[in-house]
C-alpha cells in the first residue's frame, strides 16, 4: 500500500507542476507611449476625480508602467496603469499594447483601486460653466445655474484669470468652476491641489465615474454657445445716458435696476429676443446690448447663452 501511494504521488507531482502558475513572463515594467494627439493625466489614484501628480501634454510622451489596476471607466475601459513615478494613467490614452497587461504585469493590489478625495461644499452665486479643464476655451461639461450646490474636490491657481482671480475648483461633476462664481472663497487648506492639468477634450476623455447628476447634461444637445473669443463674467460700460436692467429680455418687462452712463457692468450670459441681443448682468436682470459701448455678442467675447442653464423640462412646461 505504501509503495502504491509513492507511485501515485510520483504521477501527481508532474501534473501539479504543470498546473502551477509561471511568473517567468511577468515583466518588471512595460514602456508605454501616450497616444499621438492626446494629452493625459497621471493621477494619484485610478479615478477621474483624483488629483493629478503629473501631466503628459507632449505628443508621444513615454513612461514605464509597473502594474495594472481598475478604476474609472474611460471611453469604455476601466483599466489603468501605474507608472514608475507612482501615479496612474488610463489605458485608453496610450498607444495600443500588443499583449495582455493582466498577463505581462503584476496587479497593483486592491488598495490601488480605492479613491481618496478631499471635499468641501460650496454654492454658486452666478450662472457658471463647468469645464473639463480650468480654461474658458475648454469643453463645457455642465451648465450650472446660480444657487447650485457643488462639492469641491481640489483647487488650482493655474487656471484662466477670471476678472482678477486665477483660482478654479474641480467639482464632483468632474469639471472645473471658476472661484469667482462662488458665493465665497473656499478654505483650500482642506482641499488637495489639483496638480498639473493638461489641455483635455470631452470627445477623447468621456468617463463613467458616477459624478453628480446636478445639471449634468451633454452641451452638444443644447443650443451651441456663440463661437467667439475667450471671456467669462465680462465687464462692459454703459454707453447711453441710462440703461434699464429688466426682469426679462424684453422692453415690456419691468425694470429692476437702472445703470448710468459709463458705469461698469458685469455680464453672465446672452439672450436673444426677436433679433435683439440682451445680456443678463450679475444683478440678475437684462440689459439691451445696444446700451453698452461694447458688443457682448461681438467678436471680442464668448459668453454662453442664458438658455443653456435652463432645465429643458422646465422650459417645455
Amino acid at each position: 500500500m505504501y509503495n502504491n501511494r509513492l507511485a501515485l504521488r510520483g504521477l501527481l507531482l508532474p501534473l501539479v507542476l504543470l498546473c502551477a502558475p509561471s511568473f517567468a513572463d511577468v515583466k518588471p515594467y512595460i514602456t508605454m507611449t501616450v497616444e499621438h494627439g492626446l494629452n493625459t493625466e497621471c493621477k494619484t489614484c485610478p479615478r477621474s476625480l483624483c488629483p493629478n501628480q503629473l501631466a503628459y501634454d507632449n505628443y508621444e510622451d513615454i513612461f514605464n508602467a509597473t502594474c495594472w489596476t481598475r478604476g474609472t471607466k474611460i471611453m469604455g475601459s476601466n483599466m489603468w496603469l501605474k507608472s514608475e513615478a507612482g501615479c496612474y494613467v488610463t489605458k485608453y490614452d496610450l498607444v495600443e499594447y500588443d499583449g495582455e497587461f493582466q498577463n505581462d504585469l503584476v496587479y497593483c493590489g486592491e488598495e490601488s483601486e480605492e479613491q481618496h478625495l478631499t471635499e468641501e461644499d460650496a454654492t454658486l452665486q452666478y450662472k457658471t460653466e463647468c469645464n473639463i479643464c480650468p480654461f474658458i476655451s475648454c469643453d463645457t461639461i455642465a451648465y450650472l445655474k446660480e444657487e447650485t450646490d457643488v462639492t469641491l474636490t481640489c483647487w488650482t491657481d493655474q487656471g484662466q484669470m477670471i476678472i482678477d482671480d486665477p483660482f478654479w475648483m474641480k467639482t464632483s461633476n468632474n469639471c472645473y468652476v471658476a472661484q469667482k462664481g462662488l458665493y465665497s472663497k473656499p478654505d483650500i487648506t482642506y482641499l488637495d491641489n489639483c496638480g498639473p492639468i493638461p489641455w483635455l477634450e470631452q470627445n477623447d476623455h468621456n468617463n463613467e465615474n458616477n459624478t453628480s447628476e446636478i445639471n449634468k447634461r451633454d452641451p452638444e444637445t443644447l443650443p451651441a454657445p456663440v463661437e467667439l473669443g475667450t471671456q467669462y463674467l465680462i465687464n462692459v460700460t454703459v454707453g447711453e445716458e441710462y440703461a434699464y436692467c429688466r426682469m426679462c429680455p424684453q422692453e415690456t418687462c419691468k425694470s429692476k435696476k437702472r445703470y448710468e452712463f459709463d458705469q461698469e457692468v458685469w455680464l453672465q450670459c446672452l439672450a436673444q429676443t426677436n433679433g435683439t441681443w440682451w445680456s443678463e448682468t450679475t444683478d440678475f436682470c437684462y440689459v439691451k446690448n445696444s446700451d453698452f459701448w461694447q458688443s457682448p455678442e461681438g467678436d471680442n467675447y464668448r459668453n454662453p447663452l442664458c438658455e443653456n442653464f435652463e432645465d429643458p423640462e422646465e422650459v417645455e412646461n
